[in-house]
C-alpha cells in the first residue's frame, strides 16, 4: 500500500512537471504585446527607454524584442545589464549594420505578440499604464490595424519639454488624419500595430524592391489605406528631438511618398501639396548649412513666402544669418 501511494505522488509530481514544462515552453504563444526596438549607439538614452517600460503596468505579458545594428558604443553592454534580470528582453545583436528597414523586418520575425508597439531606443513612455492602453483599444475594436496616440516632445538641446504636439492630430477625424499622413507624413511615435495586419496588407519584398529604407511611412500607409484604425487622444509617450536623431533622407522620403501616391491614386492637388513640403523640407535644410544653392532652389518655388520660409531662405544665404538664428532654434 505504502508504495502505491508513492507510485500514485511520483506520477503526480511528474505531471506537475510535465504542466510546468508545457507553460513554459507556451510562454511565447502567450505574449499579448511585443515592444519593438531598434537600437543603434544609443547608450546615452537606451537605459531610460527600457526603464519606462520595465515600470509598466499591464493585466498581460508583454516582451521587449530589440535589434541592435552593429553599436560601436555600450548600448548592447547597457540592455545585457536588463537581462541579467529580465528574462523578457529578447536582444539580437548584429554582427554588421543591416539599415532601418532589414533590422525592423529581423526584429519583427521574432515577435511573438499580438500586437507590436514600435519605439525608439532614445525615446521612452510617459505614461504608466501607455502599454495597457494602447492594447485595450485593439482589443475592443478588432478590425482595427493600428491605433494612434499621443506624444510630448523633448528638445536634447534645451531640456525643455513640448506637451502633447501632436493633439490636432490624434483627435482630428479620421479622414483629416488620412489627408494629412499623405502629404506630411504624420509624427510615428505611439503606434501600436496588430501583426496579422501587418502580415496581410504589408509586403517588405516590395518594399525592397522599390528600394525604401526606412519601414514607418510605408507600413502606416498600407495599413492606413486598407484598414480601419484608432486614435487616441492622450500622449502616451515622449519623443526626443536631438541632431542625432535618425531622419529619413529628403530626396528619398519624397520618392517614397510620391511612389504610394500613385499606389492608392492620390488627386494632383495632393501630390503638388507634396512637392511644396518637400521643398519646405529642403528650405529648413539649407538654413541649417548656409547652402545657397539649395535654398535658392527650393525658396523659389513656394507659393506662400511665409516669414517662416524668409528666415530660412535668409539663413541659407548667410552664415551670419544662420548663427544668428541658430540661438533661437530648439535643437
Amino acid at each position: 500500500m505504502f508504495f502505491g501511494k508513492q507510485l500514485c505522488g511520483f506520477k503526480i509530481l511528474l505531471n506537475l512537471k510535465i504542466n510546468t514544462t508545457l507553460t513554459l515552453t507556451n510562454f511565447g504563444a502567450m505574449v499579448k504585446l511585443s515592444v519593438h526596438i531598434l537600437t543603434y549607439n544609443s547608450e546615452a538614452f537606451i537605459s531610460r527607454c527600457l526603464s519606462s517600460i520595465i515600470e509598466q503596468k499591464t493585466n498581460f505579458p508583454y516582451e521587449i524584442v530589440i535589434g541592435d545594428d552593429a553599436s560601436t558604443d555600450k548600448t548592447v553592454d547597457i540592455i545585457n545589464s536588463y537581462t541579467n534580470i529580465l528574462d523578457k528582453i529578447k536582444l539580437k545583436i548584429h554582427d554588421s549594420n543591416l539599415g532601418v528597414l532589414n533590422n525592423f523586418i529581423d526584429t519583427l520575425q521574432r515577435c511573438n505578440g499580438k500586437y507590436i508597439f514600435d519605439i525608439a531606443g532614445d525615446d521612452w513612455l510617459s505614461d504608466p499604464y501607455a502599454l495597457q492602453t494602447l492594447v485595450n483599444e485593439l482589443d475592443q475594436n478588432p478590425t482595427f490595424g493600428f491605433v494612434d496616440s499621443g506624444f510630448d516632445c523633448y528638445y536634447q538641446r534645451s531640456g525643455k519639454i513640448k506637451s502633447f504636439v501632436n493633439k490636432n492630430i490624434v483627435t482630428s477625424a479620421k479622414e483629416e488624419y488620412i489627408n494629412r499622413h499623405k502629404i506630411f507624413g504624420t509624427s510615428f511615435m505611439g503606434c501600436c500595430y496588430r501583426k496579422s495586419s501587418i502580415e496581410k496588407y504589408v509586403d517588405f519584398d516590395e518594399y525592397r524592391n522599390q528600394q525604401i529604407d526606412f519601414e514607418d511611412y510605408p507600413i502606416l500607409t498600407d495599413l492606413m489605406m486598407n484598414s480601419d484604425f484608432g486614435l487616441i487622444p492622450k500622449a502616451l509617450s515622449v519623443y526626443r528631438k536631438h541632431r542625432d536623431s535618425h531622419s529619413h533622407k529628403a530626396d528619398s522620403y519624397l520618392k517614397v511618398k510620391l511612389y504610394f501616391a500613385e499606389k492608392y491614386n492620390y488627386s494632383k492637388t495632393e501630390v503638388t501639396k507634396i512637392h511644396q513640403v518637400h521643398d519646405e523640407h529642403m528650405l529648413h535644410n539649407a538654413s541649417l548649412t548656409s547652402n545657397k544653392k539649395s535654398g535658392r532652389k527650393h525658396y523659389k518655388p513656394l507659393r506662400r513666402p511665409i516669414l517662416r520660409n524668409f528666415v530660412y531662405f535668409v539663413s541659407s544665404q548667410s552664415h551670419v544669418a544662420r548663427k544668428f538664428f541658430t540661438l533661437f532654434r530648439k535643437i
